[in-house]
Parts: structure tokens; C-alpha cells; sequence
């Protein structure tokens, strides 16, 4: 994983040897960690988070929490009634998604035409 610390170090105006002063280090160790050649300590990674008021997820460029994935309008709706519902609703629920999700399209009528035909 490669570390933002020059990228924020950057934003702040700030040189290697102001970093290493702020967080007490050494300008060797934050050029190293910059260039992901030594492994930084959570420690140092906590301090110098401090320094550019982000968080470790931050400095580390991840997004977290992620984005949530929007739900569909009917994906909503079913969950809403799901967690509506007692245990044995939602077993049923359940059961019939599974239902549904293991049937396959078959046509209404035996002819192969998909059309369904009124009784006589």
C-alpha cells in the first residue's frame, strides 16, 4: 500500500525536514516512507496523520467508509418489508426468493409459444 504522505506533506507546504521535525523522526526515515521503501509503524503513520489532520484511511488513500451502493426503488421496498416483518415472515420471504431465483422461464402453455389460452 502506498502512502499519501507526500501528497499531503506537499499540500501543506511543507518540506521532508519540517515532517520529521513535526512527528520527531528523521528526514532519511520520511524520504524512505515517501518512496515506500521501509515499512512505516502505526505509530509514526498515527502522528503523521495528526500532522495533516486526516484520518490513516485517509493517508493511506483509501475511501472509507465506502460509497454506498444505491438500491433500486424495489430492492428498497423488499427490504423495508423484510425487516418489517417477524422471523416467519422473513423465512417466507426468503423462501420465495429462493423459489423464484431457482425457477427458470418456462412458457405458460405447452405449445412453446409463451401464450397462455383461456379455458374452453
Amino acid at each position: 500500500m502506498e502512502l499519501r504522505i507526500a501528497a499531503l506533506r506537499e499540500a501543506k507546504h511543507m518540506t521532508q525536514t519540517d515532517l520529521a521535525k513535526q512527528i520527531g523522526s528523521t528526514l532519511r526515515k520520511v524520504s524512505s516512507w515517501e518512496r515506500g521503501e521501509t515499512p512505516i509503524r502505526l505509530e509514526d503513520a498515527a502522528l503523521i496523520a495528526d500532522v495533516f489532520e486526516c484520518t490513516l484511511d485517509e493517508l493511506a488513500g483509501r475511501q472509507w467508509p465506502r460509497p454506498p451502493t444505491a438500491l433500486a426503488s424495489d430492492e428498497s421496498h423488499l427490504l423495508s418489508l423484510y425487516r418489517d416483518t417477524d422471523q416467519r415472515g422473513r423465512a417466507a420471504i426468503l423462501r420465495t426468493a429462493e423459489g423464484e431465483a431457482g425457477m427458470e422461464e418456462k412458457p405458460a402453455s405447452g405449445d412453446g409459444s409463451g401464450a397462455v389460452s383461456e379455458p374452453a
